[in-house]
């Protein structure tokens, strides 16, 4: 397969991962604000105890495995060994479902333990529930890996969608039902939050049984089209091999993981020490984290989709050591990732008093407190962005040790900054997004060293940044300008639409007129070849 049309499908799986996770996203706010306003905030607290210790279990088992397998599938494939691809599922599967078995058991028979130990005890129906979730979780990472090393993206795209939807439909009308019989005042709002967060269950059911079904369907390779020395490796070391790279991937997304416990318990720890009473620290660890830093990680959503669908591409590419095209497409990725991050972090920045008050216009007093913490928090926007693409290039060249010690130091660097800087009075909460930025700052940067000594240089890393830096500038500056003078015309709401849907259009126009995109580039989008040829009729492509 040659270079561009390697990059073309990969852009093409991100695309439709993007579409997917935009989706989930909005099916998501469908589920939360109305299941709010349904079980109220009592109702959610037993919710989100639930699912935050799910959360945690999901990592533990899960996390590294889709990886894990999508690299070993890509690389088998790329040597032509494609039993040997095949024989990988079924001993991931097989294995790995021993463990969501006993993940779901854990969180089942140890519900009650785990919600007092978690200070809501009334949240152990809810743990219940959530419980069997883990095991089809397992089942979905396996063949999503699967799929994804043979580089087709929909069935991870549709099952993300089916989970999604199915637990908006069954969560709601669960709780909904139970709300309306006639159940002891103990135990009603409990069941209820147990019934909605078991429609997680049945999302993940039926994304399970979409993926099995699928997989029975799906031919990437008949066993009599494989050449001779198709050499099919020993299940145990196919194991070791899983496991060699799964640990170190569910390693590292536990350190960040736990890094942001520990970082939530100090900020309130340090607030206090500032001098600062309960209730004020409450309010202002209450804005950051559920206005500011929810604003901050949307961003995220665009760019992981790349990171998924690079990695079987770049992992066959090096594996049989087309070292040259892998950088490739390390750049092009890298090039799409900063396109997409910087207007998204100047929005944000520039922006973001009236976008929360757009989001959150019942919450005025909290807007106030958050604004300035999210635009301190706009640089970041890129940092995090890189940190979630470079750890994927890292995992697919078989460096997926090296995120667990950049993370780890990031993660220091955080607890440090926050440390220091939320203690003293005079800079309390905004001393968090300072931490922030230092924490994926260092962590992008030492990402970067290792990727540049394993696959050489990236030539056009600065000049990809420049462009799209004082595009972003100019753009986001004037949206800024024009929502504030739309806003003594009209409704403050609009204006903001208004302002964020121009900088979006102004962004690419300066794109196209300083150059700043590559023919390269855009071939890599659906259409991509007519538009790039429209493009170069006017010149504004190089």
């Amino acid at each position: 397969m040659s270079q561009s049309s390697s990059k073309q499908n990969y852009m093409q799986g991100a695309i439709v991962l993007l579409i997917a996770g935009i989706v989930v996203k909005v099916v998501g706010a469908l589920f939360k604000i109305p299941l709010t306003n349904l079980i109220g905030g009592q109702g959610m607290a037993y919710f989100t105890t639930a699912y935050d210790i799910y959360v945690w279990m999901y990592i533990i088992t899960t996390a590294g495995l889709p990886v894990a397998i999508s690299r070993m599938v890509s690389e088998s494939n790329a040597q032509g060994r494609y039993k040997n691809a095949r024989r990988i599922l079924s001993i991931a599967f097989g294995s790995f479902l021993v463990l969501g078995l006993l993940g779901s058991a854990f969180l089942f028979i140890g519900a009650g333990s785990l919600a007092r130990a978690f200070s809501n005890p009334s949240s152990v129906y809810a743990i219940m529930a959530i419980a069997p979730a883990i095991l089809f979780e397992i089942t979905m990472s396996a063949y999503r890996g699967f799929f994804q090393g043979n580089k087709d993206m929909v069935p991870t795209a549709v099952s993300q969608v089916i989970v999604a939807v199915v637990k908006l439909l069954g969560g709601f009308v669960i709780a909904w039902y139970i709300l309306s019989l006639d159940l002891p005042q103990e135990v009603r709002l409990p069941y209820a939050a147990a019934g909605a967060i078991f429609g997680v269950t049945l999302g993940t059911m039926f994304g399970a049984l979409y993926l099995i079904v699928k997989k029975a369907f799906f031919k990437p390779q008949l066993v009599h089209e494989a050449p001779p020395d198709d050499r099919v490796e020993g299940r145990g070391v196919l194991f070791r091999r899983l496991l060699a790279i799964t640990i170190p991937i569910a390693i590292g997304s536990s350190v960040l993981s736990v890094t942001n416990l520990l970082d939530m318990g100090l900020l309130m720890d340090r607030l206090l020490a500032a001098g600062i009473t309960q209730a004020d620290a409450e309010m202002l660890y209450g804005s950051y984290s559920s206005l500011a830093r929810t604003m901050f990680n949307l961003p995220t959503a665009l760019i992981i989709p790349i990171g998924t669908s690079v990695i079987p591409v770049i992992s066959e590419k090096y594996s049989i050591g087309r070292i040259g095209e892998a950088k490739g497409i390390v750049d092009s990725a890298l090039r799409v990732a900063i396109l997409l991050a910087l207007p998204s972090g100047f929005g944000l920045a520039l922006l973001s008093k009236p976008i929360l008050n757009l989001l959150f216009s019942a919450r005025p007093a909290e807007v106030e407190i958050a604004a300035p913490l999210l635009t301190a928090l706009g640089p970041a926007v890129l940092f995090v962005c890189l940190v979630s693409i470079t750890n994927a290039m890292l995992q697919a060249i078989g460096r997926e040790r090296v995120p667990v010690f950049t993370m780890l130091a990031g993660g220091a660097v955080k607890l440090v900054s926050n440390l220091v800087l939320v203690g003293n009075p005079a800079i309390n909460i905004n001393g968090a997004p300072i931490g922030t930025n230092l924490c994926y700052g260092v962590i992008t940067l030492l990402n970067v060293i290792v990727l540049v000594r394993a696959i050489g240089p990236m030539s056009h890393l600065f000049d990809a940044t420049v462009k799209p830096l004082l595009a972003s500038l100019v753009s986001c500056g004037g949206a800024a300008v024009l929502c504030s003078f739309l806003s003594r015309h009209i409704s403050p709401h609009l204006a903001t639409v208004a302002a964020v849907g121009f900088a979006v259009v102004f962004y690419f126009v300066l794109l196209i007129v300083t150059k700043a995109l590559r023919g390269e580039d855009i071939r890599l989008l659906p259409k991509g070849d007519k538009i790039e040829k429209m493009l170069a009729k006017r010149g504004w492509i190089r």
